[in-house]
C-alpha cells in the first residue's frame, strides 16, 4: 500500500508541475475580422413635381367632355366617376423587392352601395404604364399610377334617389418582400 500511495502521490506532483491535470497543448492562431458601416436601403411611394398623387374626381357624362366633379354634385344612373392617381417610386437597396396592392373598395353611410347599384374598381396598378403585382430597386424614380372608376348602374331604379354614401379611403401599398 505504501509503494501505490507513494505512485499516486508522485502522480499529483509531476501533473502539478505541468500545469494542471493531463492537459494538451495545440497550436493556434487568430486574426481580427474586421466591422463597418452598414447602411439601409428605403421604400417609399411619394408625391414630387412630376407625379402630384391623385387628380380630381372627373364625371363622364357621355354627353360631353369629362368635367371636374365636386361635392355635392348629384349622379344620375349612368354616370361614371374616375380618378387617376400617380406617384413615384423612391426605392434604394441590394435585393430589394416589393409587392404593390391596394386596399379593398368599401362604401359607409346609411346608403352604403346604392343597393348594389354603385360600384366602385380599382383598374390595373401599372409602372410606367405597365400591369405590375411588384418591383425591384430598378424602379427607383418610376411611376407608379392606379385609377378609382366608380360607376352608378344605369338600371337604379327610383329607389335610389337622394341618397348620399360615402367611397372610404383606398390605400395603395407597396410592401417589401425578400423571397
Amino acid at each position: 500500500m505504501r509503494k501505490a500511495t507513494k505512485g499516486v502521490l508522485g502522480l499529483a506532483v509531476g501533473a502539478a508541475l505541468l500545469g494542471g491535470s493531463g492537459t494538451l497543448a495545440y497550436w493556434s492562431d487568430s486574426r481580427p475580422i474586421g466591422g463597418g458601416a452598414i447602411t439601409s436601403g428605403h421604400l417609399a411611394i411619394v408625391t414630387d413635381a412630376t407625379n402630384t398623387g391623385c387628380a380630381s374626381w372627373m364625371l363622364d357624362t357621355g354627353e360631353a367632355p369629362p368635367q371636374t366633379y365636386a361635392v355635392g354634385n348629384r349622379l344620375v344612373p349612368g354616370d361614371v366617376l374616375t380618378r387617376s392617381c400617380a406617384f413615384t417610386v423612391d426605392a434604394s437597396g441590394n435585393h430589394l423587392r416589393a409587392t404593390v396592392g391596394i386596399s379593398g373598395v368599401s362604401f359607409s353611410g346609411a346608403a352604403g352601395n346604392f343597393g348594389g347599384k354603385l360600384t366602385a374598381t380599382v383598374s390595373a396598378v401599372r409602372l410606367n404604364g405597365s400591369p405590375v403585382t411588384s418591383f425591384t430597386e430598378a424602379a427607383d424614380g418610376a411611376t407608379l399610377s392606379a385609377s378609382v372608376t366608380v360607376t352608378f348602374d344605369s338600371t337604379a331604379g327610383n329607389t335610389t334617389q337622394n341618397l348620399t354614401t360615402f367611397l372610404d379611403t383606398l390605400t395603395l401599398t407597396a410592401t417589401q418582400v425578400h423571397a
